[in-house]
């Protein structure tokens, strides 16, 4: 009896164990990510004195960062998707440069998040964007066609000020005629670009949420 009891507390510690060295480990990974993320944020950025230079900078980094293949790398379940890091490394399609771009941001100091684009209110996600704070209000960057949408007085167009208006089209027509013939914006559909039904989530919404805003955090999120 005293050995089967012995067994079941080994046992208890054992499951307690193993869940606190799993955490500890996806800690000192986390934190290993966040510097490398900051170094090379850094790196992009380095000479420009405002958030809007910074964040066109990045922008424009991750495009040319790597290629657009699907990335089939993950963290803990293949339904997370490559880390940010592991994007950086490997490059991937539009979710996964928009990943790195806001993760880029967001260890400068820069709020940051992901804008997902559907066709209509019912329809699902066919792109995703980054909009970003700046020292004028919100703007959206698109890394997959390396956009953003200034304005003719120096400042950036956010989701509300595009939602409802064809200046997202415009903005990608005026590129087509500053960039070659052969650059990828060419190929870019006019729907990457209607920010109609364009939907963030709100984390800080209720408990829940923030919940699992931390958990994705601790992944790299």
């Amino acid at each position: 009896m005293l050995s089967y009891r012995r067994y079941c507390r080994n046992l208890l510690i054992l499951a307690g164990v193993i869940p606190l060295a799993c955490a500890i480990g996806l800690f000192f990974d986390w934190q290993q990510d966040n510097a490398v993320l900051r170094r090379q944020a850094m790196a992009v950025t380095a000479g420009r004195d405002n958030d809007s230079a910074r964040i066109r900078a990045v922008n424009d980094w991750v495009y040319h960062n790597k290629g657009f293949e699907p990335n089939n790398q993950y963290f803990i379940i293949p339904a997370l998707g490559p880390t940010p890091v592991q994007v950086m490394e490997q490059g991937g399609y539009c979710a996964d440069k928009s990943r790195l771009v806001a993760a880029l941001l967001n260890r400068l100091g820069i709020d940051a998040g992901l804008v997902m684009i559907s066709l209509c209110r019912d329809c699902g996600f066919i792109h995703t964007v980054v909009e970003a704070r700046y020292e004028g209000g919100r703007m959206v960057v698109d890394p997959t066609w390396d956009v953003d949408y200034p304005t003719d007085d120096g400042k950036f167009l956010g989701v509300t000020d595009l939602a409802g208006t064809n200046r997202g089209q415009e903005r990608v027509a005026e590129l087509r005629q500053q960039r070659p013939a052969t650059d990828k914006i060419g190929h870019m559909p006019p729907a990457d670009a209607t920010f109609d039904y364009a939907v963030a989530i709100n984390w800080d919404r209720n408990f829940i949420t923030r919940s699992v805003a931390a958990m994705l955090r601790l992944t790299g999120y």
